[in-house]
């Protein structure tokens, strides 16, 4: 019975990925999971989790860059002013 769940669930799985149905196949997942073996259901909450933290740490990251960039910016905008200033007075 269980790999007759398990194989119905990839199946379907792989059916909606391979239309590009992510969300779908996410979907069937869900509303399938409590089916699963505990031990399969941990494999993925796993999986998920991280994958999720790859996600939020490529996300920082990103911020992070923004936000060095942006001080930069900021940095040259006040050499700028200050040259601007310097030359106002001259």
């Amino acid at each position: 019975m269980e790999s007759s769940v398990i194989e119905q669930v990839h199946d379907e799985i792989v059916a909606q990925l391979a239309r590009g149905n992510e969300r779908g196949a996410m979907d069937y997942l869900r509303s399938r999971f409590s089916e699963l073996p505990e031990e399969l259901q941990g494999e993925i909450l796993t999986q998920a989790y991280l994958n999720a933290m790859r996600e939020r740490t490529e996300r920082m990251k990103a911020i992070n860059e923004i936000q060095e960039d942006s001080v930069a910016i900021l940095q040259a905008l006040d050499v700028l002013k200050a040259e601007m200033e310097k030359g106002a007075k001259n």
